[in-house]
């Protein structure tokens, strides 16, 4: 891996080629010979107009433009437990074959490297998909902070990702770790850089510090918990927000009137999710590693938008429903992560009433999870 020193030659280098021809070095590790035809540039969007109208939902292919004019694509496969050793990579590669641009993944999935073996098999060019990994809370701190991303980019096979998250504000030690990840910005190793798992309070807090926002901030966020608190703050602040378990899971599937929404329009309730987020502006990306709802969720996308009247019935179903563990650390108090580790164990209890979030702002119910180590997953 070259040193930081060098990269950022080569980073110009890919700035130059992004939305065009390939410049300078391919930006897939030991590449060589010939790739796929470039596609054809997409539509970008850009932060600024923050509802899609509803027949915008037919493209697929749609991108937003993040606040230092990198575009990104809006829809995308989640990788959150799929399972490393082949199962991932096939998801990965089922997905790329479907037209899916934007893959995530992160240092605690374990699935890096089947990430990367379905990259390079796919024979795309590097500036035709969108990577996205994340900071393990483990390696929070400066020195640490770089380390990680380079074995990221080696078991991924990259020379840089598009985009690298602070995976939770868990991992403690904050402004240290935040300001580590703009050096490796800068440095080449990565085009743009985010925070997952942020609530208001410490966007807020990060501010106040002084330091440079995020672009994107990837929360838990669906219809059944809509965090209008932090969905207003960061389309304010102008930070992309990139939702993850867009389907809840599916945990509330048949239980609420989205059953009778996605009948009267013969349709899944997992499609109206993704249509639902994918019309509120949100980056979408759903998981699966069944080829056959690989195939559906980007299908959703293809089809008849969502009326006004569809949306605003969908917006009643917030019920602050909250179905991955990880998202508690949202409520995590800044002071306690800023600059030092948190106590383990803190935080873990339920939200009361309206919380810190007031108005606006759900209460958040939550199932019951096994261990501490999940609550980074």
């Amino acid at each position: 891996m070259p040193d930081m020193a060098h990269a950022g030659n080569r980073w110009s280098r890919h700035r130059r080629a992004e939305g065009g021809g390939r410049v300078g070095r391919s930006g897939w590790r030991g590449a060589h010979g010939a790739h796929a035809s470039q596609a054809s540039q997409p539509a970008s969007k850009s932060l600024e107009t923050w509802e899609v109208p509803c027949e915008e939902v037919r493209n697929s292919d749609a991108t937003l433009q993040l606040k230092s004019g990198i575009q990104m694509p809006r829809f995308g496969l989640g990788t959150w437990q799929s399972q490393r050793g082949g199962e991932c990579k096939r998801a990965v590669a089922e997905a790329l074959r479907a037209g899916y641009r934007l893959i995530d993944t992160a240092q605690a999935y374990g699935n890096e490297v089947d990430v990367g073996q379905a990259l390079r098999e796919a024979r795309l060019k590097r500036n035709e998909v969108f990577i996205v990994t994340k900071l393990s809370s483990r390696e929070h701190g400066g020195s640490h902070a770089a380390a990680a991303l380079k074995t990221s980019l080696s078991r991924l096979q990259l020379d840089y990702v598009d985009l690298f998250l602070i995976h939770s504000p868990r991992g403690g030690f904050l402004l240290e770790t935040w300001d580590s990840l703009i050096e490796m910005r800068n440095a080449g190793l990565t085009r743009a850089v985010g925070v997952s798992n942020f609530g208001a309070e410490q966007l807020m807090s990060l501010q106040q510090a002084g330091r440079e926002l995020p672009e994107v901030n990837q929360i838990e966020l669906h219809c059944f918990w809509q965090q209008r608190e932090t969905e207003s703050l960061c389309n304010e602040l102008g930070i992309a927000l990139m939702a993850y378990s867009p389907l809840a899971r599916g945990s509330l599937f048949g239980a609420t009137p989205l059953a009778q929404l996605a009948q009267e329009k013969a349709c899944s309730e997992a499609a109206l999710c993704i249509r639902w987020a994918f019309q509120k502006g949100f980056i979408v990306i759903p998981k699966s590693v069944n080829p056959q709802r690989i195939l559906a969720n980007i299908a959703a996308l293809r089809g008849p938008g969502l009326t006004p009247r569809e949306m605003q019935a969908m917006e009643q179903l917030d019920q602050g429903f909250c179905a991955c563990p990880a998202a508690r650390a949202m409520q995590t108090p800044w002071e306690e992560v800023a600059s030092k580790a948190p106590v383990r164990g803190k935080g873990k209890g339920k939200s009361k009433g309206k919380g810190k979030g007031g108005k606006g702002q759900a209460e958040v119910s939550e199932p019951h999870f096994a261990s501490w180590a999940e609550t980074f997953s």
